[in-house]
């Protein structure tokens, strides 16, 4: 047995951001422990694993105890024999353990490997996978969530998400930024427009306007940063499966067909010098996607959500199809970190960038922080505000300093 042989694998039920339920599991070796805790999401693709069985945290940890047998005695550095007996127990899409526990264990295990090896989480994955695929170790711009809609806000703007991110600064000066533009907002549309704005799941203004209303204020609000010397991008998140019924985009009390949102998209793309575009079209409208990415992919980043949910499978569809030129990465997507691993490395293959993502219903766990470095992500999606947000974001500004140290 090896001398970091995996003795204990604990699964306890925690609340996520939104007051739900999700997972934080435990992994024990003779020397010492590791945490890791995964968060939820309210907008989910439809070929995802599934987050718990039947939905239910409770069943997803009773189950883990078959997993338990399969785990106890693998080393802690032997990532990807770990995510294998997950893979063997826990079912067709997870479907047994779910998605979320088999996250946990397998992001538990590498921060217990990391911490054996004396080394941060992001130095481990870096050093034992990605630096062999080619793969540069870089700090990520934050793509910060400003002003929101869609299922994240049942506001009238149908777009899930608007977002910001500054260019060729550092992440620490890119944090401030963006957390000033999202106060900026705050203020205008209270003090201004004199609109009673709420925040949504995520810390993002709602703020009652239609989309291009909302993109020409967040435009404005980037304008006035600009001002002095710094260059605010804008970023949309459509997640567009969510308000794509009976083969119309709806926006509103506008119907749009599929060839109709790609000129939809092209003109937001142009009238607000979108730089992020992730998920205009429907998950499965691979065509639609690639519509978009040949008018608008030189001078923006088409990203694909709903579109991959993180599956090697569907990126090789994808880049079959020239769909777009960016992917996201979310972990419990797919269930496992060597999972993840597989993407990551077919997207560098290909010359698809990559933006690590955190969930809606998030927890404070900092692990994705540590993955957009060890993966040379170009961006970290991970909120503007509220301690789930900035405990990625704060983390981030410590790894940044030990790299430039």
């Amino acid at each position: 047995m090896p001398n970091d042989a995996i003795k204990d694998v604990h699964a306890r039920k925690i609340l996520d951001s939104r007051g739900g339920f999700t997972v934080e599991v435990t992994v024990s070796c003779a020397k010492r422990s590791a945490t890791a805790a995964i968060a939820n999401s309210t907008s989910t693709g439809s070929h995802e694993v599934f987050a718990f069985p039947e939905g239910n945290v409770d069943l997803g940890i009773s189950n883990l105890e078959e997993v338990k047998k399969k785990i106890i005695g693998i080393g802690a550095r032997e990532q990807r024999n770990v995510d294998s007996a997950l893979h063997e127990v826990g079912g067709e899409r997870f479907n047994v353990i779910g998605g979320n526990v088999a996250t946990g264990v397998s992001i538990a295990t590498a921060k217990l490997a990391a911490s054996l090896e004396g080394l941060e989480l992001y130095e481990y994955v870096y050093n034992g996978f990605t630096k062999s695929l080619g793969i540069k170790k870089g700090i990520p711009m934050p793509l910060g969530n400003l002003i929101g809609g869609g299922a994240h806000s049942k506001d009238r703007m149908s777009i899930q998400e608007i977002l910001i991110s500054p260019k060729d600064v550092s992440f620490s000066n890119g944090i401030e930024i963006n957390a000033r533009v999202h106060k900026s907002v705050g203020d205008y549309i209270i003090g201004k427009l004199h609109i009673p704005a709420g925040v949504n799941i995520e810390g993002a203004w709602v703020t009652g306007l239609a989309d291009q209303e909302n993109l020409a204020l967040a435009d404005e609000m980037a304008g006035a940063v600009e001002e002095l010397g710094v260059d605010v991008q804008l970023g949309a998140d459509f997640a567009a499966s969510e308000f794509f019924k009976d083969g119309h985009y709806v926006y509103g009390d506008r119907r749009l067909s599929p060839a109709d949102n790609v000129a939809f998209v092209e003109k937001l793309r142009d009238d607000f010098g979108l730089a992020v575009v992730e998920d205009p079209m429907n998950e499965d409208d691979f065509g639609g996607f690639a519509e978009i990415t040949k008018k608008i992919g030189k001078n923006s980043l088409v990203v694909g959500d709903d579109l991959y949910t993180t599956n090697k499978e569907r990126l090789e569809k994808g880049i079959k199809s020239s769909s777009t030129n960016g992917v996201l990465i979310k972990v419990n997507q797919i269930g496992t970190l060597s999972d993840t691993l597989d993407v990551i490395g077919l997207a560098h293959k290909n010359g698809i960038k990559t933006v690590v993502s955190h969930r809606s219903r998030e927890t404070t766990d900092n692990f994705i922080a540590h993955l957009a470095v060890a993966f040379g992500s170009e961006f970290i999606k991970t909120g503007i505000v509220g301690g789930e947000r900035v405990a990625k974001l704060n983390e981030l500004a410590r790894i940044e300093e030990l790299e430039t140290a």
